[in-house]
């Protein structure tokens, strides 16, 4: 496992200018971290290439976005699909991976049986069509880039959850149960289902930034002749450092099952660094997000920020503004210092300190005494708001993804390490800044 390595301070400059070229690998959608990134790309005058993971037919077939899912995109975008991943891939025998799941119900969630000798085939033929995609894509992409820009690549692949139809509820049970309806982490991680998971995460969040650092060489000896660097981003979760106290302290959110294939993203950051590529990963606190919103609690890690703020600039305009906007959000009888005080309870307790906050053994599996601790302090503080779809928790995960996406620019061009922590100091700092 990586050495944990909290990102300390921003560089002066970015080292990017409008001669320069940010590649957006992978869909953007509403809320997620890469806009931070973009944004701070554009006010550095970057020009920004986006692409798409495309859509699937009512017959399950990939295609490029149509004309009316384009026009609602940012542009330019290169409009050839890039989904990865295995589940949807046919075996010679004509079965899915998902086909395989049909029928199952979710009190057998844990019965499932595969023939994993189709799977394996399903995931070779789905790498194979990934990467055969990857060396269109960056064909038309290299039409598109200048001489003599430096090109900075996101990753922005993530998730792989395979869509036969009970995975997501017996996920849920793994994720957001509790009592009669709690199901042990462990127990979905070591079954059948827990194993194709595994692998789909593995292939989605991981080995496709493997095979787009390798694929892309080509994109690096044209910069290299000409003086330029090509540099790689990709987004990690590993724990986030919050304010526990008065001491930033590294916590995570459990269970984090794609941790494992988060693991090996890192190990592929190393591994092309080893080789002279400028390719890093940076592990982002958490947020709250479409695709996050299936683990319960994930978001009481982001209301400490509240309090980093505080400690790195009580007096600065942005948090009084912000301090302001989030008390507004709540009931007249609540204040944000009573949340901090819970969160701190929370985040401090013997429970999580002692047993869920072991880093050499992340990314740890549930247990169902702090599902339940995690689900009531999340509830206590929802509570608390007027209205439970206007959260304070929007208004926070803007100035994570923002901060993110300014430690992310300042530090891609040369990394200093191929693994990065963003805790809630270096947010608040940059977000100050």
């Amino acid at each position: 496992m990586q050495a944990y390595q909290p990102l300390r301070d921003l560089r002066s400059s970015s080292g990017y200018s409008s001669k320069d070229v940010l590649v957006v690998f992978g869909e953007v959608f509403a809320r997620g971290y890469v806009n931070g990134l973009i944004d701070e790309a554009k006010q550095a005058g970057m020009r920004v290439i986006y692409s798409t993971v495309g859509r699937r037919d009512a017959d399950g077939s990939l295609r490029p976005l149509n004309a009316e899912e384009l026009a609602q995109k940012d542009q330019p975008l290169i409009n050839l699909p890039l989904e990865c991943g295995f589940d949807m891939e046919p075996s010679s025998k004509g079965q899915t991976p998902c086909d395989q799941l049909k029928g199952l119900k979710l009190s057998e969630w844990n019965q499932a049986k595969l023939d994993w000798a189709q799977v394996e085939e399903s995931r070779r033929k789905g790498r194979e069509s990934f990467r055969s995609r990857v060396r269109e894509y960056l064909g038309e992409l290299e039409k598109q880039l200048p001489a003599d820009a430096n090109i900075l690549i996101a990753h922005t692949m993530a998730g792989g959850v395979p869509r036969a139809k009970i995975i997501m509820p017996a996920m849920n049970r793994v994720f957001k149960g509790h009592g009669e309806r709690y199901a042990s982490s462990r127990e979905f991680w070591e079954g059948e289902l827990g194993r194709l998971c595994d692998m789909s995460f593995m292939d989605v969040t991981a080995n496709s930034f493997a095979d787009l650092i390798d694929l892309s060489e080509p994109l690096r000896q044209r910069a290299g002749k000409n003086g330029k660097h090509v540099s790689y981003v990709a987004y990690g979760y590993h724990g986030t450092e919050i304010l526990m106290g008065s001491e930033y302290k590294w916590q995570s959110y459990a269970p984090y099952l794609q941790g494992f294939a988060k693991l090996e993203l890192e190990r592929i950051a190393v591994r092309a660094g080893q080789k002279g590529i400028e390719a890093s990963v940076y592990n982002a606190p958490e947020i709250l997000t479409n695709s996050s919103s299936i683990f319960l609690g994930v978001e009481v890690a982001l209301y400490p920020l509240l309090g980093a703020l505080k400690r790195e600039g009580l007096n600065s305009a942005l948090t009084k503004e912000l301090n302001d906007s989030c008390q507004a959000l709540l009931k007249p009888e609540h204040s944000l210092q009573e949340i901090l005080d819970l969160t701190d309870a929370y985040f401090r307790s013997d429970l999580i300190q002692k047993r869920w906050s072991d880093y050499p053994a992340w990314p740890q599996h549930n247990g169902p005494e702090q599902m339940e601790l995690m689900r009531t302090t999340s509830e206590k503080i929802i509570e608390m708001h007027k209205d439970e779809k206007q959260l304070l928790t929007a208004r926070l995960s803007e100035v994570v993804f923002r901060a993110c996406g300014k430690a992310m620019l300042f530090e891609a061009m040369q990394p200093r390490q191929n693994v990065w922590w963003i805790g809630h100091d270096i947010v608040s700092k940059a977000a100050l800044a």
